[in-house]
């Protein structure tokens, strides 16, 4: 079952029924006696400021602490039970209004979770639609706390997609609901900044949620009945309780500090993924309701994060989250106000005041200590788990390192440009051969030396600047101008997510070779790359065509002898050919002929799928070769693939490098994108041997 198809499903709408059974018969005191009354007031007699209004009527001030977002929400349904009873002399009508307005809310709350969470939808079902903490809070305490989560759902699911204006707008949204929404805000802020790709975000996103928090709040700071019924609430100042006395009139607030060490501990970590960010918001609730006397609508924010908890984990999550609520509702269910039924004329009250009566206040102590204990126990497995796999392939730890090594104008700085495009040019640090030339362009020495000598490059430089970026150490080197022929100031480079090693040597030492996650050799059909070499000297580089051709020949014995070798070093080898030879002497620029793409992969994993995918996502047309001993696997690769395509092949093949890549990949069409999605399935298969 899909998750499109979730509201088709027998556990879906026997859940909906019960749901408009429970809203229908059930009125929970505290809607009755506060929540609806506000509501219909601000209806009945409309005013610039409620909350001042409603006070000045000889309204209680407990009655809505909530903001203009919660108000907005309840209006509509409210409205139309409003006119119901209008129409019917009845009182009852505006009250299942509010009730099926939060019924809405709930099931925006479902909807928003299956796309956040989409793989298991008949496990979603069960685990939230009949969650027992939201059927207690939502349709039998009567607690509105719903609506602001279904936003901030909304605005972890806008942020998954990058659309970070929006996310940031509906974190706005609620907080201006209910104002404990803003615990959530820092984790983003964290997440956004700590993510190299994602950073770019941070402003749109930190831009959207002030602006729109500012419309929505700022108007009503100077309302005395919103700060009294809003700001002032002994809720809000609950968080405080949980303290320890120093000196006579000092107090040290432990609910705040734990909050703040949560907060610096998801900083400290130097990856962050959304899994991960999911869990730290949910830990920020539960620092809060674990380390306080919570109201029951409280829990309600946790239902979301234990609903993922549960979906990644095994059946002791269940477990613990089924005691969780148990205990819950058996302490609220005789501690909080609770709902009547007055068509069936039920009302329970008394008989759970009778119950409450003979409960000691040990024992109810005794039910919170095994409350706090459960949510803590979930609090920690949630986070091993998820830290655990944060992570996953212990980039932080390490960065992806390649070396890529091929002749003059095979595309070395082509192929890595290309894959700075996929990675994000903000995660790449890029360390080129050319900058480790011994001498510049004007130097006598190059008369009796070639640049594919490695007597003329300083391998041993070139060897520990890459060695030190992958230790995560930052370096310092001069960068070589190709049009002045001379070397630049050193500049510092720092260490990277990425680090990509490119140059006539850069699979020549082996100390550094072993180090790479992949080493790539690019074997160009000498045709072609010589094409190439003269299109890039000559046209883009302004060397006369003669000096290019006379370099050409006079470096052909180093580069048989100091270049070729490589090739046997290199877990990936890529030759590009042209599929017509007589193309490349009349077409107009080499770039416009057509190729074809042979790989050479060694010790990789099983290539059937990769070529299943190939030819049916991207629609092109492969011939494979096995070695005997299956250590060496050839693919021929033909056709014209757009990005597009290869964009979505990389998903299918590599999803677990997702948040590895930019945010919008650079693939590219032709050859050029295949070579990106080949060198990425090397990478996956690299980093997977961390794990193991």
């Amino acid at each position: 079952m899909s998750a499109q198809r979730i509201w088709h499903d027998p556990v879906f709408r026997w859940g909906l029924a019960f749901k408009l059974a429970l809203a229908a018969l059930l009125v929970p005191q505290i809607q009755q006696a506060w929540f609806v009354p506000f509501v219909r007031h601000a209806l009945l007699q409309p005013a610039w400021d409620p909350w001042s209004a409603f006070l000045a009527d000889g309204g209680e001030a407990m009655a809505y602490p909530y903001g203009p977002v919660m108000l907005l929400a309840h209006m509509p349904s409210t409205a139309l039970g409003l006119l119901a009873d209008a129409a019917l002399g009845s009182a009852y009508a505006s009250g299942l209004g509010f009730r099926l307005g939060l019924l809405g809310a709930d099931l925006c709350a479902l909807a928003l979770l299956a796309r956040l969470w989409p793989e298991r939808p008949r496990q979603l079902l069960w685990l939230y639609w009949w969650s027992p903490i939201v059927l207690y809070v939502t349709y039998w305490n009567g607690q509105t706390d719903i609506v602001p989560i279904a936003l901030l759902l909304g605005s972890l699911l806008l942020l998954r997609r990058y659309r970070a204006g929006a996310s940031g707008a509906a974190l706005a949204l609620a907080v201006a609901a209910k104002l404990s929404m803003l615990l959530a805000a820092p984790f983003f802020a964290i997440y956004l900044w700590r993510n190299k790709r994602l950073r770019s975000l941070l402003r749109p996103f930190a831009l959207a949620a002030v602006a729109t928090a500012a419309v929505l709040l700022l108007p009503w700071l100077g309302s005395s009945g919103f700060v009294r019924m809003v700001l002032g609430t002994p809720e809000s100042l609950r968080v405080f309780d949980l303290a320890l006395p120093l000196g006579q009139d000092l107090r040290l607030y432990l609910t705040p500090l734990l909050y703040l060490l949560a907060a610096y501990g998801l900083w400290r970590l130097r990856r962050i993924n959304f899994d991960l960010l999911v869990a730290a918001t949910g830990l920020s609730f539960f620092l809060v309701v674990l380390a306080t006397p919570a109201p029951p609508g409280w829990y309600l924010w946790l239902v979301p994060f234990l609903v993922a908890h549960q979906l990644r984990s095994d059946r002791s999550a269940r477990v613990l989250t089924a005691a969780f609520s148990l205990l819950l509702i058996g302490m609220h269910l005789i501690d909080s106000s609770g709902a009547s039924a007055p068509w069936l004329g039920w009302d329970p009250a008394p008989a759970i005041a009778a119950v409450t009566g003979r409960i000691s206040p040990h024992l109810h102590s005794l039910a919170y200590t095994g409350l706090v204990a459960a949510g803590l126990v979930l609090l920690v497995q949630m986070l091993r788990e998820r830290i655990a796999r944060n992570d996953y392939y212990r980039i932080a730890q390490k960065p992806v390192t390649l070396g890529i090594a091929g002749d003059s104008g095979s595309g070395k700085d082509t192929l890595s440009r290309a894959l700075a495009g996929i990675f994000g040019e903000h995660s790449v640090v890029h360390v080129s051969g050319d900058d480790y030339h011994v001498w510049d362009r004007f130097e006598p020495m190059w008369k009796g030396l070639t640049h594919l000598d490695p007597r003329a490059n300083d391998l041993q430089r070139f060897n520990n600047d890459v060695l030190a970026l992958m230790d995560g150490k930052p370096i310092l080197c001069r960068h070589y101008d190709h049009g002045a022929g001379r070397f630049t100031a050193p500049t510092r480079i720092d260490k990277n997510d990425v680090v990509i090693a490119s140059g006539l040597h850069a699979l020549h030492m082996q100390r550094l070779r072993e180090r790479f996650d992949v080493a790539i050799f690019l074997d160009i059909d000498e045709d072609l790359r010589r094409a190439w070499k003269i299109h890039r000297d000559v046209g883009q580089r302004g060397h006369a065509l003669q000096q290019v051709l006379n370099s050409i020949e006079r470096r052909m014995l180093d580069s048989r002898q100091h270049i070729h070798p490589q090739r046997a070093a290199a877990g990936l080898v890529l030759r590009l050919m042209p599929v017509n030879a007589q193309q490349l002497e009349s077409a107009p620029s080499p770039d416009q002929v057509r190729l074809k793409l042979v790989a050479l992969i060694r010790n990789g994993t099983s290539h059937e799928r990769m070529a299943r995918i190939l030819i049916g996502i991207c629609g092109l047309h492969l011939d494979v070769q096995t070695a005997e001993d299956g250590g060496e696997v050839e693919m021929s690769i033909e056709g014209d693939v757009a990005a597009e395509d290869i964009a979505m092949a990389a998903r299918a093949l590599v999803p677990g490098l997702e948040e590895m890549l930019d945010i919008q990949p650079r693939w590219e069409d032709g050859m050029s994108g295949i070579m990106q999605l080949l060198v990425l399935i090397q990478i996956e298969e690299s980093l997977k041997s961390r794990i193991r």
